[in-house]
Order: C-alpha cells, then sequence, then structure tokens
C-alpha cells in the first residue's frame, strides 16, 4: 500500500510539473546541451550532448569528483527545463550543498523511493517527463532491461539522464549514450583535487580522448590541467 502511494504522489507532482511546461522546438531539440566543462564538450562530436541522453559516470572510488563534474552540466540543462530530478532511495543527497554550486533549491524535485523496483519506475518517470531537465540517480546493480527502459524514456522525455555507477561495471554492455570514467591523480593542488575522465563511450561517433581538470568543490570550479585526444578526435579537430 505505500509503495503504491508513493507512486501515485511522484506521478502527481510529475504530472503537475509537465501541464506547466512547454515542449521544445524541433530547432531547439537538434542543438546541444553542453557539460558544463568546456574541456568535456571538445571531446564530444557536435561539443555537446544531445537532448534525451543516457549519461553514465564511472567512478573508480568514492569522492572521485565525478559528481562535482556532473553537477556542472546542471545549469545549462535547467535553462531548458526547469526541473532537477535526484531520486534518492539512500538517503544521503544533501540538499543544502546545492545552493553552493549557484543551483536554486526551486528547481530541485527531490524522490526518496523504498525499494529498487520503486527506484527504477521512479526515474524512468522523471526521464519522460518533460518539465525534467536532469534526472540524478546512483546504482550499483542494474538488469540491463531498466537500463533500456531508461534510455527509451530520456528519448522520449527529451531531459538527461545522470547516473552514477561503479567502474567496475566499465566492461558491462551499457545503454548510455556517453559514459565517462573519472580517476583521482595523485599530483597534489592548491585548492581541491585533480581527475581523469576519459570519455569511454560515446554513441553515434568515434570521438574519445581524455583530461586531466583540477576540481575546486569549495568554489564549485573546474579548470582544464591537460587534454589527450585520440586519433580520430585529432583528425576531426584537423577537418580531415
Amino acid at each position: 500500500m505505500q509503495n503504491n502511494e508513493q507512486r501515485t504522489q511522484t506521478l502527481q507532482a510529475l504530472r503537475q510539473l509537465c501541464r506547466n511546461t512547454t515542449s521544445l522546438t524541433p530547432a531547439d531539440e537538434r542543438s546541444r546541451l553542453s557539460t558544463g566543462i568546456p574541456a568535456l564538450d571538445g571531446l564530444l562530436p557536435g561539443r555537446g550532448m544531445e537532448y534525451g541522453s543516457l549519461v553514465e559516470w564511472l567512478v573508480s572510488v568514492d569522492g572521485s569528483g565525478a559528481a562535482s563534474l556532473a553537477m556542472q552540466g546542471i545549469r545549462p540543462a535547467l535553462e531548458h527545463r526547469a526541473v532537477w530530478a535526484v531520486v534518492d532511495p539512500a538517503g544521503e543527497f544533501y540538499a543544502p550543498a546545492v545552493a553552493g554550486w549557484g543551483i536554486s533549491l526551486d528547481s530541485l524535485l527531490l524522490l526518496r523511493p523504498t525499494s529498487i523496483a520503486d527506484t527504477a519506475w521512479t526515474v524512468e518517470q522523471c526521464l519522460r517527463c518533460a518539465a525534467v531537465g536532469v534526472t540524478w540517480i546512483q546504482m550499483e546493480t542494474l538488469p540491463d532491461r531498466v537500463l533500456q527502459r531508461w534510455k527509451i524514456a530520456a528519448e522520449t522525455g527529451g531531459g538527461v539522464g545522470v547516473l552514477f555507477r561503479p567502474a567496475r561495471t566499465r566492461r558491462q554492455s551499457s545503454w548510455a549514450d556517453i559514459r565517462w570514467l573519472v580517476e583521482p591523480q595523485t599530483d597534489a593542488t592548491t585548492a581541491g583535487r585533480r581527475v581523469r575522465v576519459e570519455l569511454v563511450t560515446c554513441r553515434r561517433s568515434f570521438a574519445g580522448g581524455s583530461v586531466e581538470l583540477d576540481v575546486n568543490d569549495a568554489a564549485g570550479d573546474v579548470r582544464l590541467v591537460s587534454a589527450e585526444a585520440d586519433s580520430t578526435t585529432a583528425a576531426r579537430a584537423a577537418g580531415a
């Protein structure tokens, strides 16, 4: 009974949001969404993400900086769609920290389903909602069919799904359009941490490469240290 009530409340909230949302025009849908980090945009064809994409961040260790990097893309997405849906079954998301990154809490829809099945269902509904710019979820174990449904839902809704998973899932098949691998580096920084970000997968493209970034969590700032593109990306950049 409790699960049914949760689902009903979630649907009511999303329906209300969708009623107040204007659909994107075809021209908008052909444009690209920035990751919020020019160095990462530069690794992607068209220098950005497509609407309706599922983006997977592969995390090698806890506190690797992946969430801080993904957070950079929230503001560009919210310029087109008003809601950032965070599906947080573990109750670990700390909402007040969002304000420190220049993101209004008014844009945040925080959902806390109580089972794996309800979590998968909630993510799918958020991805389908035209009002939601970003659907944010962290899960370790996911059946392939769930990822497939999420991918279809993202294409239907037109927002971006942001999924965090352990780096050990890199060798597993994935329905994600873009997969980033984040690895902490040992180099010391004065105001934060240094990470290496590799573009593992980008559907419909042979783009690849990696960059090293300095991440200042307190200031919400990310700076490029160095970049290493693969031969395909280098050829594309050169106009070959």
